[in-house]
């Protein structure tokens, strides 16, 4: 299903307990406005933990085949009620930032809450991984000005070729998605629901990635 689809979600993979964890270790460095927080594993030894366990790596290294790699982490709060909460990202490839050229870099999302099309979740082009990275209008992808969208967006002649799905994610529930895969979210216009998210990044041990200028991608062992 993967590698037809470009993606796969792993159920209740996460405890409530592990969750809550996670989550409240992220609010305690939330700002105001509740923007996303790149790297706070590098601040939060318990959170790169989570990055580095067994039930994690050991499936992110069946579906490439290979041993892999960390490079970054960043939690997305989408607070209900928030200056970022209606932040909705266009239709973005994420192997667009690090550029590896042979499609080896991928994404995991925890749902640390609930999430469906109210509160913002996230909607996938089946099988768009297949062609490589597509061209892209840059767009600002970080601490961008609230009111506008990020993600480098991809043009809507490559979108019409692929069948697009919501993807709602019950708490706990991981996404595992193929770095050049389309995908985008829904703005969050529930009033209550807040849809954090939190996202750890891999790639197979020695392949390129760029590190980024705000996402400072590294190498970080998992075993």
């Amino acid at each position: 299903f993967y590698h037809t689809n470009g993606y796969v979600v792993i159920k209740s993979l996460f405890s409530d307990e592990e969750c809550s964890d996670i989550l409240s270790r992220c609010l305690a460095f939330a700002e105001t406005n509740f923007p996303a927080i790149l790297n706070l594993d590098r601040r939060e030894p318990k959170l790169r933990e989570y990055m580095k366990i067994t039930k994690m790596v050991s499936i992110l290294e069946t579906l490439q085949g290979t041993e892999v790699v960390g490079t970054m982490s960043q939690i997305l709060f989408k607070q209900a009620g928030s200056a970022y909460a209606k932040q909705a990202w266009n239709p973005h490839q994420d192997n667009a930032y690090p550029q590896n050229p042979n499609g080896r870099y991928l994404t995991t999302n925890i749902a640390l809450s609930e999430q469906d099309k109210e509160n913002g979740c996230l909607y996938i082009f089946n099988g768009s991984h297949k062609e490589g990275l597509y061209r892209c209008e840059p767009t600002p992808s970080y601490r961008e000005i609230v009111g506008t969208n990020p993600g480098n967006t991809i043009a809507a002649d490559v979108l019409e070729r692929f069948e697009c799905v919501d993807l709602p994610m019950n708490r706990g529930d991981v996404l595992f998605l193929h770095g050049n895969v389309v995908h985008g979210s829904y703005p969050n216009v529930s009033p209550t629901r807040s849809r954090p998210m939190m996202q750890f990044t891999y790639i197979d041990k020695g392949e390129f990635f760029v590190a980024g200028k705000n996402a400072k991608r590294e190498a970080i062992a998992l075993h």
